[in-house]
């Protein structure tokens, strides 16, 4: 079954430093700027880490979102959740706030509005569109495709039982598994929906 999901998105909107400083604090992100941030001087790094503090960061406030929201920040070293929080998290399950930066919880699709009224913000990969913004070029941070929020959230292709080998369905999976929609997501979408197999 082909599974499309929709990745969130870091979206820098404040100083380049700041962006810089999310990004350095770590944590187990697989993105470019993660990488080249983790190989910068720690002279460098701590300089860039004190500007971090006290920043604000918008998140959608719908359990979901916000949870997905919150494990990328934990995920890149923003902060820390109780154990066992996982996609059911809460501002209310932040333990560790190493850096004093204020979650400003909004409805999903006001978060990109307030991008020049804070530091951050996260997004979904459709409100990121919406706004105009690009994985590619905008991203500090994102899900990757092996997390369990991309996981849990795939879209998937589900058919009434008994319909399974149905022919129309099966010309239908077979398009949608197919290297030529693969590209047309990733040309289209520029890294905000990505193809999933499962």
């Amino acid at each position: 079954m082909s599974k499309i999901s929709r990745r969130d998105f870091l979206k820098v909107t404040g100083v380049a430093a700041a962006a810089a400083a999310l990004t350095a604090c770590g944590g187990s992100s697989s993105s470019t700027a993660s990488s080249a941030a983790s190989a910068a001087s720690s002279a460098a790094s701590s300089e860039v880490v004190k500007k971090l503090d006290k920043i604000s960061i918008a998140v959608p406030n719908d359990t979901t979102n916000e949870a997905r929201a919150l494990l990328l920040l934990q995920d890149n070293g923003v902060i820390k959740l109780a154990n066992g929080a996982g996609l059911a998290a809460t501002v209310k399950d932040i333990v560790e706030n190493p850096h004093n930066v204020k979650i400003q919880e909004l409805e999903a699709a006001q978060v990109s509005r307030v991008k020049d009224e804070v530091a951050f913000v996260v997004l979904n990969g459709n409100y990121a569109l919406q706004a105009g913004f690009s994985v590619a070029h905008d991203a500090v941070a994102y899900e990757t495709s092996a997390s369990a929020a991309a996981k849990t959230y795939a879209n998937v292709l589900v058919v009434k039982a008994g319909n399974e080998n149905n022919e129309g369905i099966q010309a239908l999976v077979k398009v949608l598994k197919s290297d030529e929609i693969k590209q047309f997501i990733n040309d289209t979408y520029d890294g905000a929906v990505i193809p999933f197999e499962d």
